[in-house]
């Protein structure tokens, strides 16, 4: 009797390159355990401390800074926790998108204390 026929092995799909979040991960932990790193895009391996703030300044420079504000009130604040919260918040995020330069969203006020007969609170 033959012995049965092998199976060819399985072709693995091609390594795609490493993103940032890679790189730097890789720059974190890699680095302590090998002395030898590879560079990162065509540079000296430098502190990945100084990558991960380059980072951070990259994807806050594209971000609109009402809505960095509003992430920055949800993280010192929590998330919300009730529906009054959730409603605020999401009026909140849609005046923050709007391009009008706050004409709405002053009108809104306006119409909101005039309605409650006091100034409002945000």
């Amino acid at each position: 009797m033959k012995p049965p026929a092998k199976k060819p092995p399985a072709k693995t799909p091609p390594l795609k390159p490493p993103g940032a979040l890679q790189r730097l991960v890789n720059a974190l932990f890699v680095a302590e355990k090998s002395p030898k790193t590879a560079p990162v895009m065509g540079q000296k391996a430098a502190d990945p401390r100084v990558e991960l703030a380059r980072l951070i300044r990259t994807i806050r420079a594209r971000l609109d800074p009402k809505v960095v504000k509003l992430a920055e009130k949800i993280a010192r604040k929590g998330p919300p926790t009730t529906d009054q919260e959730r409603a605020m918040l999401s009026v909140e995020l849609f005046l923050a998108q709007r391009e009008d330069g706050g004409a709405f969203a002053a009108k809104l006020r306006a119409k909101l204390e005039k309605e409650r007969g006091g100034p409002t609170k945000h």
